[in-house]
């Protein structure tokens, strides 16, 4: 890779600085836009490459976020775009557009459960529309849940660290634990159960059971699919583990980077939108129909997601090749278009990405590496060799590095920290890092 990689210094440069101070003055979140991501203000991407405002090039891995499967910048989907927001003028006065009704027909091939759809602009909206339309569906209130969902309320109401003031006591997180969902459905009727699939740590016969635990309490059953709609596999997690959802929720790949989102499922569940209201302006934008169209069609024969799969099996193996020869307790794991990578020691984790942001590779400690069809081989190796160099340089900056070398004791903690899954939970259902 002919990468002019930066490095720890020279992305602080003044120029930088004052751009971040500018950001924050104005609009950035130190928490959420700069320690929790990387410290840079970008400028452009192409394909699985981005520049930040210094032209300093770096590779994502995160394909952003898990938003741009087939890499930033795809030509087919943006020109397909960029004519169609040309030809119809980009917004129309009315909701419905053939863009629309094209894309629900669409998404009703792909996923034999979408017999109708409902479009949004984020995940988060998604799944708070499934919950409304489950409880509208049902004339019940109360539901279960586990998982990230997004960012409203309800989605985040278990995590302290939100600063929430008060909670919503119709939603209650059973933390992905079986047993717990089966007590809590058992004392109160139930609308629905809205769960995201965290395929690296909880195999197809947990959301089997899930399923049927779900089912025989009456419940509606919500998969959050905004993460694995486009990216497990064509027709998302459901299809592939042979579950029969009667929502799911779609976003991220839908579009290609383009804001949208979809709640899709079973006809008479999606027809209660008419007993409440979900409208929303931006139906009316031709754009982001017009992309998922684009990205769907780019999809189809699946020669993307399995070039996706051979770049994260790359990934997974020099990646493990190297915790093994440095002899340091970190696992890279399971599903390779979207996989997870583990340290004993969490903050040995937090500063490994942090030397690899420093050599030019976007990702992020707890942040699933979703790396894009755009990745190329030369990408993947300076990646690997730029983790042999990074592992040392994290382990120099840490007083110790040590961590219980146990995968699975290491998998119940990135659980619970990550999205508040009991320990007994993972432990019963966690096989070990192998990959899927």
């Amino acid at each position: 890779m002919s990468t002019a990689t930066p490095t720890a210094t020279a992305a602080a440069t003044d120029a930088h600085r004052s751009a971040l101070r500018r950001a924050l003055r104005v609009t950035a979140s130190e928490k959420w836009d700069l320690n929790r991501r990387f410290p840079v203000v970008m400028a452009r991407a192409s394909g699985a490459h981005a520049w930040d405002i210094n032209g300093r090039q770096y590779v994502d891995l995160t394909s952003c976020s898990g938003a741009a499967p087939l890499g930033a910048g795809y030509e087919p989907v943006v020109a397909h775009a960029a004519a169609e927001m040309r030809r119809t003028g980009g917004i129309l006065p009315g909701p419905l557009s053939v863009h629309r009704v094209e894309l629900a027909e669409r998404l009703a091939e792909i996923f034999p459960v979408a017999e109708r759809s409902i479009f949004f602009r984020t995940g988060s909206c998604a799944t708070t529309a499934a919950v409304r339309l489950a409880r509208a569906f049902t004339g019940l209130n109360h539901v279960l849940t586990s998982g990230f969902h997004g960012w409203h309320d309800w989605q985040l109401q278990d995590r302290p660290e939100m600063g929430l003031p008060d909670r919503d006591r119709d939603s209650v997180e059973f933390r992905y634990n079986l047993d717990l969902l089966d007590e809590l459905a058992s004392v109160q009727r139930v609308a629905a159960v809205i769960i995201t699939p965290e395929v690296n740590f909880f195999p197809p016969e947990y959301h089997q059971e899930l399923q049927r635990l779900v089912h025989r309490h009456g419940a509606l059953l919500i998969l959050d699919e905004v993460m694995t709609g486009f990216r497990y596999g064509i027709g998302g997690y459901h299809m592939a583990v042979g579950l029969t959802p009667d929502l799911i929720t779609l976003s991220k790949g839908l579009a290609n980077g383009m804001a949208l989102s979809a709640v899709a499922g079973r006809a008479d569940v999606l027809a209660a939108a008419e007993k409440t209201y979900m409208g929303n302006t931006y139906q009316r934008e031709v754009t982001p129909f017009a992309a998922a169209l684009s990205t769907l069609h780019a999809l189809r024969d699946g020669t993307l997601l399995a070039r996706m799969r051979e770049v994260g099996e790359q990934l997974i193996k020099g990646l493990n090749e190297v915790f093994a020869r440095q002899q340091v307790a970190a696992w890279a794991f399971a599903w390779p278009t979207m996989f997870d990578v583990v340290f004993a020691n969490a903050e040995l984790g937090h500063a490994f990405f942090q030397e690899m942001w420093a050599r030019g590779f976007l990702m992020q400690y707890g942040g699933r590496f979703m790396p894009s069809a755009a990745v190329s081989d030369a990408d993947v190796q300076a990646a690997v060799e730029a983790a042999g160099e990074a592992l040392p340089a994290a382990q120099s900056r840490m007083e110790g590095t040590g961590g219980d070398p146990d995968p699975v004791a290491a998998a119940v903690r990135f659980a619970r920290d990550h999205f508040v899954a009991t320990p007994g939970a993972v432990r019963r259902w966690f096989t070990g890092p192998v990959c899927g």
